[in-house]
């Protein structure tokens, strides 16, 4: 009687192609081809942001810029922004689709930061704290009728106290509108406010002005120049350049990895020092969000 042991590893072999081929389907899989790729949950297309359609936002999605940028002037620094809006209602909800409004309110917030590296300590200069409640309608159109339109209120805070405090609480009031020139989407959003309470620097109103005027002009594929223009009294007005370019492809949305270019002349440079001149400042990085 032969006697039994352990199968060669090359029996094992053909025993499992054995068991595979008599229980797996008898399918061409080169004639089926590829498995294809679930499409990503926002994908990205140049086409969805130029055509005449309303856009649809996330729950959670992208708000002002996103970088974190080098500079040198006076002295080194890292300026920095984070920010994002959150839509409070899913239009699929009752109550939102009962009262179709209740689909455009957001929840907004953008921190701003200026980190001093030159000295020893390394610290934070200023840090700007913008929470806001708003409502935003996009309405599809381009040309003269506005492509859209945000209203809502907005507070901004240092989060200091006693002399080093500055707050300031205002109503605001965006429209913007769109068109396309040579294949670039070119936007104006002006970003007019009303000032709520500005107890803590009362004569902010002389340096910033009563609104932001905002032009964005360019390709999400190539360049997106960003120009924004704050007119105050007596002269003292700000000017901000942002100049991006895509370093890699997008991840969704507007969410990726740009080079990042920022000039900045006037007052504003940080919340507690809005009375302070600033020569023409440059830095240079990295954004998520342009």
């Amino acid at each position: 009687m032969p006697s039994v042991g352990r199968a060669s590893p090359a029996a094992s072999l053909a025993l499992l192609g054995l068991l595979l081929a008599t229980s797996w389907p008898a399918t061409d899989c080169a004639a089926q081809g590829k498995i294809p790729l679930p499409a990503p949950l926002t994908p990205y297309r140049e086409a969805e942001l130029s055509v005449p359609a309303a856009r649809p936002q996330e729950a959670l999605s992208v708000h002002e810029p996103m970088y974190f940028l080098l500079g040198d002037g006076k002295e080194f620094t890292a300026r920095f922004q984070l920010s994002l809006k959150y839509r409070i209602f899913d239009p699929r909800n009752r109550l939102a689709q009962s009262l179709p409004p209740l689909q455009g309110l957001y929840f907004g917030y953008t921190q701003t930061s200026l980190w001093n590296l030159g000295e020893e300590s390394r610290p934070f200069e200023d840090t700007s704290y913008r929470p806001s409640f708003f409502w935003m309608y996009d309405s599809g159109k381009t040309g003269w009728i506005p492509r859209g339109v945000r209203f809502g209120y907005e507070h901004e805070s240092n989060g200091r106290s006693e002399q080093a405090s500055r707050s300031i609480d205002t109503l605001f009031a965006q429209p913007s509108w769109e068109t396309v020139i040579d294949g670039r989407r070119l936007v104006l959003a002006p970003k007019l406010y009303f000032y709520l309470d500005k107890e803590d620097n009362a004569d902010i109103h002389r340096y910033r002005g009563y609104g932001d005027w905002i032009l964005r002009y360019g390709s999400e594929n190539s360049w997106i120049w960003r120009l924004q223009y704050r007119h105050g009294v007596g002269g003292r007005n700000t000017l901000q350049l942002d100049v991006s370019y895509p370093v890699r492809e997008p991840l969704f949305a507007r969410t990726g990895t740009f080079f990042y270019f920022q000039l900045l002349h006037g007052y504003g440079e940080t919340l507690l020092n809005y009375k302070a001149q600033t020569g023409l400042r440059a830095w240079l990085g990295l954004a998520l969000v342009r």
